[in-house]
């Protein structure tokens, strides 16, 4: 009888909750990749970070961003990063967001911050924080961003700019 009533909760529960507002593949352009100054090296230091992301292959899991399928990001940021390490992000980024028909649909203003050590892929943190005015305003942001070069050569020679691709999501 129990095992019953159970049953009969567990199938009736919503099946969760909804998805991310916004899921987007992300990448740096050749020609704009993301700049470390000074050069990321083996030791943490003070660095500032500035560049570009496309976000490109942009779905709506909850539907609520459907109009969003493209963007262009410019990021300006600060942290204390090594090449296998950032913490202390601070920073923003503007996105200008593109409709199915390559128009442009609006803007998002992110607030960039993250305070814990980020030691898989550091530049993911780059892509933490909130987006605080514009499209998805209130939305949290997370993502993971990829470096094409290996961590040995960033060791060895430091690293002035980050080409890598990932994922970005929103909500």
């Amino acid at each position: 009888m129990y095992l019953d009533w159970i049953i009969a909760i567990a199938t009736s529960a919503p099946a969760g909750l909804p998805g991310p507002a916004l899921t987007c593949v992300v990448a740096t352009p050749s020609e704009r990749p993301l700049a470390f100054t000074p050069r990321i090296g083996l030791t943490p230091r003070r660095v500032a970070a500035r560049g570009n992301l496309q976000l490109t292959g942009c779905t709506s899991p909850d539907g609520s961003a459907a109009s969003l399928r493209s963007g262009w990001v410019t990021v300006k940021a600060g942290a204390v990063a090594s090449c296998a390490s950032a913490r202390d992000v601070r920073g923003s980024a503007v996105i200008t967001w593109f409709g199915g028909d390559g128009r442009p649909v609006g803007t998002s203003r992110l607030r960039i911050k993250a305070d814990r050590l980020a030691t898989q892929h550091p530049a993911d943190a780059l892509l933490t924080g909130t987006v605080a005015a514009g499209a998805l305003k209130g939305e949290r942001v997370r993502g993971g961003l990829s470096p094409a070069a290996a961590i040995l050569g960033c060791a060895t020679r430091g690293m002035s700019a980050l080409p890598g691709n990932g994922k970005i999501t929103f909500g």
